[in-house]
């Protein structure tokens, strides 16, 4: 699952197209108010809303809150003091929307995040993990259904 923040719609568009396009799998959710609460994998921070740069804060709340998570900002103002910000706040990469090769880069690295994802989402952990067992007895529940469905 992908949360997608940023306060332009037509950003939000955008970012959902070519996600929606790129991983078809991909479940997408998006808001246009910071607001990062529920469980994502991967999340899409917009540095700027109304003219204040949150990324950073949304990013140190969504680290403490899911330590795995993929976070990558996106910044129509990017200098090395915002850099170093959101990096330091726990920013898995970022993009300055303002250079026409950091966005396939960012994708491309996108690209081996989702890969690694999927892995880890198919193999079974080393625990009996809360999402090991619900991905586990979501799919016996779907052979079951599909067993009996076969028998009417």
């Amino acid at each position: 699952k992908a949360l997608l923040l940023d306060d332009d719609p037509y950003a939000l568009e955008f970012l959902r197209a070519i996600l929606s396009e790129r991983y078809p799998g991909l479940e997408i959710h998006a808001r246009s108010e910071p607001d990062p609460t529920g469980e994502y994998d991967v999340y899409l921070l917009d540095d700027d809303f109304e003219g204040v740069r949150l990324a950073g804060k949304l990013a140190r709340r969504i680290r403490a809150q899911r330590p795995e998570a993929l976070i990558l900002a996106f910044s129509a103002s990017l200098d090395d003091r915002t850099l170093k910000d959101l990096l330091g706040a726990g920013c898995n990469g970022v993009c300055d929307k303002r250079v026409p090769g950091d966005l396939p880069e960012m994708l491309e690295a996108l690209d081996r995040c989702m890969s690694e994802l999927e892995r880890e989402q198919h193999r079974p952990p080393s625990d009996l993990s809360t999402r090991y067992l619900v991905n586990t007895f979501r799919d016996l529940f779907r052979a079951w259904n599909r067993r009996l469905d076969s028998q009417e």
